[in-house]
């Protein structure tokens, strides 16, 4: 144990905590020297505009002939903050979203605050072990373990053992909880004892118990070894994959595709991922592989999964349930696998009626009991219709009389009425809302006094359908259900500055 300067400095021998830093900031010095919007001035003074509005102070860009040693002044400045290298990184991604500079800079500031939360030791030697390590499954496994399920997902730049090392260290653990980071280091070294590499094992191993008898931690440490990490049992509560379909409102054969993954249960995190531009006829086979790329990352994840497809009008009439996964060699529906819900595009964009959506919604998660549905009567005006759903309180649930999502009007105005009344859920048959076996497969998925159990009603008469099989589901009620069940606390979060549409 050394002291440096009035601080406390333990871990193991290696570079001294100052030439660390020295060296910490050459190498972001180097990213930022990459950066197209480093090199040219007005595009400077844009991120260091952003940035002196994060860190509310006012950040200056000293210029002078040598652009290295301008950035060696901003970075010192911005190192006097806590979060001064996190925000520089943020900032520039605003301007040069996903540039590989921006992910240079990501991977050096998570750098520079795991070596702050080592007390400056020397990490290196755990480098060459841990960048071997690339299994990004693998990766986001052990990362899921080690944090005893907090964290869920990893940044895209956590590619190797490394960075994800990096990564974790820091991150909250609870009262004698062993640190997360070394929690990893731990499951690590017993993943390259299964591979085969011992000697590379005992090398994060030794790390590790060096650290933890410097930090007095050898019997946190001991208990994880014995296995005192117990996987939790599984949850009960979804992972949720959102999907959603935004009009290019320009070329209207053309969509926005967006995405945000959803698996921690203890609370609403959901994370975005990219947004691509895409055509009309691109759809499926995007959502399929992006369905496919999800469950990879989940692989290990024991929660049941729920997919929800945030719609457009023109597109409710989409049988996005039924569209295949693996359709490259045996394709199977979506709804064999998942429920599959329906959401309102232009509800989530249209601020002034949530109030409404809410005070309803509200009535159907406490009192689903005295909650009831509303069969709209063909013919009625929409009118009406608004005016008795807004007076019924307890009315949650609208059958409809026409599918939405055609040129019709009258099926537009309805679907409307329902919207501003706040009503989040809604049912209808694709083809044709006035077919007596539809009307029998509602009457039993909204019984009265019951709708609390409107997804799993509606499931079985799902698997009715796939239990026909694909020559005869066509002809079976269950094919054809829509239901839109719109939670208002359950919102995606905005795609943001590193997530702009690419081109395909």
């Amino acid at each position: 144990m050394t002291v440096a300067g009035d601080r406390e400095v333990t871990g193991v021998e290696g570079r001294s905590p100052a030439r660390v830093r020295n060296e910490l900031v050459a190498e972001v010095v180097s990213a930022l020297q990459e950066s197209d919007a480093m090199r040219h001035p007005n595009s400077a003074d844009l991120v260091v505009g952003y940035l002196g509005q994060e860190l509310g102070s006012p950040v200056e860009l000293v210029r002078s002939e040598k652009l290295r040693a301008q950035l060696f002044q901003l970075v010192e400045q911005c190192a006097r903050f806590p979060d001064g290298l996190s925000s520089l990184a943020r900032c520039l991604g605003y301007v040069e979203q996903q540039s590989a500079a921006v992910g240079v800079l990501r991977r050096l500031v998570d750098e520079w605050e795991a070596v702050d939360f080592f007390d400056g030791a020397d990490l290196h030697p755990l480098r060459p072990v841990l960048l071997e390590m690339r299994s990004t499954a693998a990766l986001a496994t052990m990362a899921r373990r080690a944090s005893r399920s907090r964290t869920q997902e990893l940044p895209t730049w956590c590619d190797t053992g490394w960075a994800v090392f990096l990564r974790l260290a820091g991150d909250n653990a609870a009262a004698r909880e062993l640190p997360v980071s070394m929690a990893f280091l731990s499951l690590a070294a017993d993943q390259l004892m299964e591979d085969g590499k011992a000697e590379a094992a005992e090398q994060l191993r030794r790390w590790n118990r060096q650290q933890a008898l410097s930090w007095g931690l050898e019997e946190r440490m001991a208990e994880w070894q014995r296995g005192g990490v117990a996987q939790p049992p599984p949850s009960l509560v979804p992972a949720y994959l959102m999907i959603q379909f935004e009009p290019d409102g320009v070329d209207p054969e053309r969509y926005y595709l967006s995405h945000w993954r959803q698996s921690d249960a203890e609370g609403w995190h959901p994370v975005p991922g990219e947004t691509l531009h895409l055509h009309r006829d691109e759809l499926p086979s995007e959502v399929e592989q992006l369905i496919e790329q999800t469950e990879e990352r989940w692989s290990d994840l024991r929660q049941p999964v729920v997919l929800e497809f945030i719609l457009p009008w023109e597109l409710l009439s989409e049988p996005v349930e039924w569209w295949n996964k693996e359709s490259g060699s045996s394709p199977t529906p979506l709804v064999l696998d998942y429920p599959v819900l329906l959401r309102s595009f232009e509800r989530l964009r249209k601020a002034s009626w949530h109030r409404p959506w809410h005070n309803k919604w509200r009535q159907l998660k406490e009192q689903p009991a005295d909650s009831h549905s509303y069969w709209n009567r063909p013919g009625q005006s929409h009118f009406h219709l608004e005016r008795e759903l807004k007076e019924d309180e307890q009315a949650v649930c609208l059958v409809l009389s026409e599918p939405p999502g055609g040129d019709s009007l009258t099926s537009r105005q309805e679907f409307r009425a329902a919207l501003r009344a706040g009503i989040p859920a809604m049912i209808w048959h694709r083809g044709d809302c006035s077919d007596p076996a539809f009307k029998e497969a509602v009457a039993d998925i909204v019984q009265d006094r019951g709708l609390g159990s409107l997804l799993e009603r509606a499931g079985r008469w799902r698997r009715e359908a796939l239990a026909v099989g694909p020559e005869g589901w066509d002809n079976h009620v269950g094919r054809h259900l829509a239901i839109l069940l719109d939670d208002p606390e359950r919102r995606p979060g905005p795609p943001g500055p590193d997530h702009a549409p690419v081109q395909r």
